[in-house]
């Protein structure tokens, strides 16, 4: 009773009803309560219902350790890709899992799910950890659980830079002068060579107004977004980390930007908060980033163009990039250009395209440390030395 007393006198009290409430229920709180993007919502509820729920629903939140934890990440890892469809929750009631289960129980085969890749398991945890530190602000728990976890509790993420494929100038134009042809429209390779110049995201490409594009001083305002959620609904939202930005656009992009802006006026009334890149509805209709552009041309002109199959759109924002740093552009500016939130990110992203200063490193040291050079009589004689025979 005194030390309740004196929890409840220091504000550290906590009513042991509230610890015994489930994790679905706090979970669900604080779900709620977020402010999120259609996406990242979408984005949380998925990792819930398929990571986190199946192990701690029904589970009394103040029950919780550090250890329970360390098992749930083990068994991510090590089984986490669950059986079923695209990584989906497994339906007893269809033929599809009926059949699956009569085969796996032919081949003598368990329903243990495969390994998850390092990162869902780190995006996992992140969501856990916010749900504690929920709990905690709350006043159901005293401490986060989560906190307790060290750097060997979680899976080593292994980044191969070799995977990404980087774009020349010519590639990226070979690849423009494909989509033109699989598509039959010339907007679709501007937007090509656009996203490959100005480093856009494939959200900030689709949601770009007329009103933000700059012809005469040459430069574009990433000032919206377009967040796809399934179903095909859509919404504007900030650029990512919330901060506008201007990028330049060199003159060939500008000209070509131009053309489209009057093609686009003698075709369809033109407004400047139409697109530039618009989808089937009209102009006031952003395109569609998966229908209408990624699953309908996007394969077949990277096939056309005989570039690696792997290759996605996104990865035109690590070509600008690498052609950055290849024409020597300081990496504050790429950040400033890209739109990262700190010079961290970028150069954990790109700092191996630097090469390797170890050699001029070691030459400079050399150079200010090696031991001078005897003069020769000439030079002698020439500054005025006298010799001594």
């Amino acid at each position: 009773m005194d030390n309740i007393k004196a929890d409840r006198n220091r504000g550290d009290y906590i009513d042991p009803s509230d610890a015994r409430r489930t994790f679905r229920e706090v979970a669900e709180l604080w779900l709620g309560s977020r402010n999120l993007r259609p996406k990242t919502a979408q984005s949380y509820r998925t990792i819930l219902e398929q990571r986190i729920y199946p192990a701690f629903a029904d589970r009394a939140v103040g029950s919780i350790t550090t250890m329970d934890l360390v098992a749930w990440i083990t068994d991510l890892s090590l089984h986490g890709k669950r059986v079923g469809h695209n990584n989906k929750p497994e339906n007893p009631e269809s033929s599809r899992a009926e059949r699956d289960t009569r085969y796996r129980q032919r081949a003598g085969r368990t329903s243990v799910g495969k390994p998850l890749a390092p990162g869902t398991v780190h995006n996992a945890v992140r969501v856990m950890r916010q749900v504690l530190d929920a709990a905690v602000r709350a006043r159901y728990l005293r401490g986060n659980p989560a906190h307790g976890l060290t750097r060997d509790d979680l899976p080593k993420a292994h980044r191969d830079t070799t995977a990404t494929p980087y774009l020349s100038a010519a590639q990226v134009e070979r690849l423009a002068v494909a989509m033109e042809e699989t598509s039959g429209d010339a907007a679709y390779g501007l937007l090509v060579r656009f996203a490959a110049q100005t480093g856009m995201r494939a959200g900030e490409c689709c949601g770009l107004r007329w009103e933000n594009v700059d012809l005469l001083r040459a430069r574009i305002t990433v000032a919206e977004s377009i967040s796809t959620v399934k179903n095909g609904d859509w919404t504007v939202v900030p650029p990512k980390n919330g901060k506008t930005r201007v990028v330049p656009i060199p003159p060939p992009l500008r000209d070509a930007l131009t053309d489209l802006a009057a093609t686009r006026g003698r075709i369809e009334a033109f407004a400047p908060e139409a697109y530039v890149w618009t989808g089937p509805d009209g102009a006031t209709t952003p395109m569609s980033w998966g229908r209408d552009f990624y699953l309908k041309w996007w394969k077949s002109a990277v096939g056309k163009a005989a570039l690696p199959g792997s290759l996605r759109f996104h990865d035109m924002r690590h070509t600008c990039a690498a052609l950055l740093i290849a024409a020597n552009v300081p990496a504050k500016a790429i950040q400033a250009h890209l739109g990262h939130s700190s010079f961290k990110i970028t150069m954990d992203t790109y700092g191996h395209l630097y090469e390797d200063a170890s050699d001029h490193v070691a030459n400079a040291m050399s150079a200010a440390f090696a031991a001078p050079q005897p003069r020769s009589r000439r030079t002698c004689e020439r500054s005025g030395v006298r010799l001594q025979r």
